[in-house]
C-alpha cells in the first residue's frame, strides 16, 4: 500500500471514529460504561456460550480482545471475584452490578493464564487494571477469548441497555449505556 493510500485510510478511519463519538454522545442514559478491554465489539448473541448469548444473566456487550489487560468499566467496588481469576463484578454506588468474564470455558484452566490485580472489596476507578491475561497461552487453551460485559439483571430496575459496535479502547471508549426505570 502506498503512502497516499495509507494516509487516506488513516484520515477515513479517524473521521469514522469521530462520527461514532458524535453518535455516542447523542445517547441519553443514566449510566455509561467503558470497554473492559481493547478490541472489537460484538453483540452478546455472538458469544459461543449459551448462558451469555441467551442473556440469562442480563444484557451487555462482548469484545474480541486485542490487549492483555482487563480493566474496570466503571467506578465501584469489586463485589465478585472468581478464584479462577477469569471473571469479576463491580458494584456501582447506585447498586448496578457489572460482570466481566474472559473467554469461554476459561474456568477449567483454574487460574492458569490470569493474574488478578485486585481483591474482593477493593474500590476501583474506571480504567483500573483488574486482570492481566497471557494471550498466547489462553488462545491455545480456550474455545474463545471473547470477553463479555454484562449488566446483572437483578442489580437494579433496568429499562434499557444500548450497546456500541466497532473498535474500542479499554477504560476509554464508551460501549454500553444503561437507562433505569423511573
Amino acid at each position: 500500500m502506498g503512502l497516499l493510500s495509507q494516509l487516506l485510510k488513516h484520515v477515513h478511519s479517524a473521521s469514522n471514529e469521530a462520527a461514532d463519538s458524535a453518535r455516542d454522545a447523542d445517547i441519553k442514559a443514566d449510566v455509561t460504561l467503558c470497554a473492559p478491554v481493547t478490541g472489537t465489539l460484538l453483540p452478546l448473541e455472538e458469544v459461543p456460550d449459551i448462558v451469555i448469548s441467551e442473556k440469562v444473566m442480563g444484557e451487555g456487550v462482548a469484545v474480541v480482545p486485542e490487549s492483555e489487560t482487563i480493566v474496570a468499566p466503571c467506578d465501584g467496588v469489586i463485589s465478585r471475584l472468581l478464584p479462577t481469576n477469569n471473571a469479576f463484578a463491580v458494584r456501582m454506588p447506585d447498586g448496578l452490578e457489572i460482570y466481566v468474564t474472559f473467554g469461554v470455558e476459561s474456568m477449567e484452566l483454574k487460574g492458569s493464564g490470569f493474574t488478578c490485580k485486585v481483591s474482593l472489596g477493593d474500590e476501583v476507578k474506571k480504567g483500573d487494571p483488574i486482570i492481566v491475561t497471557e494471550p498466547r497461552f489462553l488462545s491455545d487453551h480456550l474455545k474463545s477469548t471473547i470477553t463479555s460485559m454484562i449488566v446483572i439483571k437483578s442489580s437494579a430496575k433496568i429499562a434499557k441497555v444500548t450497546a456500541a459496535s466497532g473498535k474500542c479502547h479499554a477504560g476509554v471508549s464508551p460501549v454500553l449505556w444503561i437507562s433505569l426505570q423511573a
